[in-house]
Order: C-alpha cells, then structure tokens, then sequence
C-alpha cells in the first residue's frame, strides 16, 4: 500500500484493544491514531478532527454496541469505511450490519494474516471479501448479462425481500398480489440466476448492484 492507513479502535476491553493496536501496527504501515471505549465516545468524538482511514469496531460493547454506532455513523452520513469484529455470525445480524453501512466483518477469532487482508481490502476496494462475501459481491459477465434480463417483478420481490420491515414470504406474497407459489418461483429462479444460497447473499446481491438503495460509506 503506498501510503500511510490511520486506524480507529473501538472495544471495550483495553488489553484487547492494546492488543490489537501492537498487532495491526507490525503488519504493515498502519497506525492506531485513536483509542475509543464504546460506539458513544467515537460518537462523541464526531466530527473526526483527524479522519482516520478505516475504523475497526467491536460489535458487542457496553454504553453504545458497533450496531447501534453503525446507525448513528450512517444518520450522521459519516464516509469513513468501517469494519467489525464480531463473535456473532448469525445471518440477521450480519444483513443488518450491512444495511447499516459496514464493508466488512471479521470473527475475533481471525488470524492477522486474514485481518491484513481485511484492512488492505477495505482500503483498496471498499469491502473485505470473506467467504460470505466473495459470491454476493462479485459480478461477472453471465452474471451481468441475467441482471439486465431480471423483470420488474423480480425486481420488486428482491426489494421486498431486502427491506427492513423483514417481511415474510408470505406477506411478500400478498403485498405483491401474488400467490405464495408465484413468490417461491421468484425466489428459486433469482437464487438459480445467481447462484445465490441464502438470503444474506441475497441481500449482498442487491446492495453491490444497486437493486436497494443503501447509503454506503465512500
């Protein structure tokens, strides 16, 4: 990388922050800038004096969590990228984060060879590319070319699917004056498109294409 990555820290435990701070700056020129307890004092510290490059946030936090600064980040329209270490991976969690904004979440339990990567990929290209993913945000030429091909409908129960009322197939259904059967179809022949497993992916999907609408941090 050819220029100096200033860093941000958020997490609760300060031997694990210090940590953490000793371990990012040996594995390239990246400095620890600032140090912040919970999500309230990065808050509190806006607007950022000195902007750092990426903010690196634990998710599970006293005061105020990574989620709930994630939302405070996104009203304030703050741009800087932001990645979570999380022991959570529960599909839910994961769509909502992205929803709120993150380009990237690492398990804690991840090795410095994985969270060089993450930073370098989230400096470089805007998201760290982890399993789940490297298939939703990667769009080939067949994959382009089915875009296009997607109809109006399809369209609109991928929104629906993405939306944060979370509804359920079967409302989706019934808000799309559809039957049931009819939305399935939808789903299976979308999933079969794009070779898209779940609905994370899904929601993924939507968001690096434009599909739904999110804020995204530059």
């Amino acid at each position: 990388m050819s220029k100096s990555v200033s860093i941000f820290l958020v997490d609760d435990h300060t031997i694990v922050r210090n940590g953490l701070k000793t371990l990012i700056e040996k594995l390239g020129d990246y400095h620890v800038t600032e140090q912040f307890e919970n999500g309230k004092q990065l808050i509190d510290a806006l607007p950022f004096k000195n902007p750092p490059d990426i903010i690196i946030m634990d998710l599970a936090m006293p005061v105020m969590d990574g989620k709930a600064a994630m939302q405070c980040l996104k009203d304030k329209e703050v741009t800087t990228p932001v990645l979570i270490l999380t022991l959570e991976h529960d599909e839910k969690t994961i769509i909502d984060l992205f929803r709120l904004g993150i380009r990237g979440y690492l398990p804690k339990s991840c090795t410095s060879d994985v969270l060089k990567r993450a930073i370098e990929d989230v400096i470089s290209s805007g998201y760290y590319h982890n399993e789940i993913l490297v298939k939703a945000l990667s769009t080939n030429k067949s994959e382009k070319d089915a875009l296009a091909a997607l109809t109006d409908r399809e369209r609109e129960f991928i929104k629906m699917v993405c939306d944060e009322h979370e509804y359920t197939y079967e409302q989706i259904a019934n808000l799309m004056g559809v039957s049931r059967r009819t939305v399935d179809g939808y789903r299976e022949e979308i999933f079969r498109k794009f070779d898209i497993k779940s609905k994370t992916g899904l929601v993924l999907f939507a968001i690096k294409n434009g599909i739904i609408e999110i804020k995204a941090h530059a």
